[in-house]
């Protein structure tokens, strides 16, 4: 029976772009070793003992559960869910092969996957997943809901039939509960992942299009920048110039690309910003793209460190926050935040 996994890349999505690159799901705990001569939960618990004993009971047990499920119970053929931080979307994967140890990876422990979509909108999904996908935890099953044939329709259709898919006035039968899966509808949610979330929907909805190049420009003029917002239209690979300085006459220079559909910017995006840079006598580029970028776009970003900066959504995001109280009152009003203070606790790998 197929099931439904989601297995995170790193708590603030670090090993995101690797993870879709390299076709593999992995996870930290580099220095747990080798999974694979452990097995079971109690093995791997009694060796988390030794190789971590500032770590709590409860979190050990934590821990061992999430890298069983990692190693020895996920199988060949499960689907698995990427919720992406850099990212507004989910990345959707079919396990193809076994657990493997490997010191030469970004992280040791991984598992190949075949990326069958690696940024499908949250929207797409039910409000009851998208909750699931905000589970605190590095590993953890999706059972409830009829959730594995739910994502197999959004795959199909880009569209999520919901809890009864078409059995309307028929009861959902859970799947029966184990003792070696942590469910995502019972571990502890990312609050913050989810509130971000909640943001980020608000912001593609209120701000599509033309609208987040306003939004970008607002924050950047609240960081001190002073900026001219190309029209709605064709910009010509320009949506913003910004200069700081006295009157934005500063050496301080940036030409902004603003890229607000979900898909990933390519490498035309970022060559033909190296280009408006150089023609807006720019110092620096700033794409600003919340679909992301695709491996070939961001190893030219890479090339260009020196000359281009990328804003994905995370990044979009800490602006945002940083720079909220000074935004245009009207661009509040359309998106209203309220900062809050919660406790943290423990327990994710």
């Amino acid at each position: 029976m197929t099931r439904l996994w989601i297995v995170r890349a790193g708590r603030h999505g670090e090993q995101e772009a690797n993870a879709i690159a390299m076709g593999k799901a992995m996870i930290d705990f580099n220095e747990v070793g080798d999974l694979s001569q452990f097995a079971d939960r109690a093995a791997i618990l009694g060796h988390l003992d030794e190789v971590l004993p500032a770590r709590s009971a409860n979190t050990l047990k934590n821990f061992a559960a999430q890298l069983n499920q990692f190693a020895h119970v996920i199988e060949v053929g499960d689907l698995m869910v990427l919720p992406r931080k850099l990212t507004s979307g989910v990345a959707i994967g079919e396990v193809t092969g076994p657990y493997q140890y490997d010191p030469n990876s970004p992280t040791y422990h991984t598992r190949a996957v075949k990326w069958l979509n690696e940024a499908i909108p949250r929207e797409a999904f039910k409000q009851d997943l998208r909750f699931s996908f905000g589970a605190f935890m590095t590993v953890c099953e999706i059972k409830r809901n009829n959730a594995v044939e739910r994502v197999k329709t959004v795959l199909a259709t880009g569209s999520d039939p919901g809890i009864l898919m078409g059995r309307q006035g028929t009861a959902s039968t859970p799947a029966p509960a184990t003792d070696d899966t942590v469910d995502a509808a019972e571990a502890t949610q990312d609050i913050e992942d989810l509130a971000n979330q909640q943001i980020i929907s608000l912001i593609k909805s209120e701000f599509a299009g033309h609208a987040l190049a306003d939004l970008v420009a607002q924050i950047l003029n609240a960081e001190g920048y002073t900026t001219k917002l190309s029209p709605p239209g064709a910009d010509g690979g320009v949506d913003i110039l910004a200069a700081g300085g006295t009157l934005g006459l500063g050496e301080d220079r940036i030409c902004v690309q603003v890229k607000s559909g979900d898909g990933a910017a390519n490498h035309d995006v970022v060559l033909r910003l190296i280009g408006s840079v150089s023609n807006s006598q720019a110092q620096t580029g700033l794409l600003v793209s919340i679909g992301g970028v695709n491996q070939v776009a961001q190893k030219e970003l890479d090339n260009n460190f020196f000359k281009l900066r990328l804003w994905q959504m995370d990044e979009l995001l800490k602006a945002l926050f940083r720079t909220y109280a000074d935004l245009k009152e009207e661009t509040r009003a359309k998106l209203p935040l309220k900062q809050i203070w919660v406790p943290t606790t423990g327990g994710a790998g």
